[in-house]
């Protein structure tokens, strides 16, 4: 795995970049396709992505936003799900979507859960895919 894909599966699982990862990182655009082969190959590895997302089950804390779930059959699933303001162990919403196609979901959860990008890093074609 070259630097930028090990730069970039880090900014994909955690959400951000340190200091010295972004003066490593450089003006260099992140491209939607580069995202959903990085999100594919983790979604395919745990069968989940992010890897500590689940459906919420009473009396555990519910996991906020959006996740994908490989299906066995093949299909990959989209849910969302948030948790009552004052109480994180209670369901207040959830929704999920099924999809034929992984590519299709994992551009649906990037539409959905990073419409601007992952910490100020921007994809481009977003949008556009």
């Amino acid at each position: 795995m070259s630097s930028r894909e090990s730069l970039l599966e880090k900014l994909v699982a955690s959400q951000q970049l340190g200091m010295p990862e972004r003066q490593r990182w450089g003006p260099s655009p992140v491209k939607i396709e580069e995202i959903l082969a990085i999100v594919k190959r983790l979604l395919d590895r745990d069968g989940v992505f992010p890897v500590r997302a689940k459906k919420w089950n009473p009396g555990e804390p519910v996991f906020e936003g959006h996740f994908l779930v490989k299906i066995p059959n093949g299909e990959v699933e989209l849910n969302w799900q948030r948790s009552l303001p004052i109480a994180p162990n209670e369901l207040a919403e959830q929704f999920s979507s099924v999809y034929d196609s992984a590519d299709r979901a994992v551009l649906a959860f990037i539409q959905n859960e990073w419409p601007r990008g992952i910490d100020g890093i921007t994809f481009e074609g977003l949008g556009q895919t």
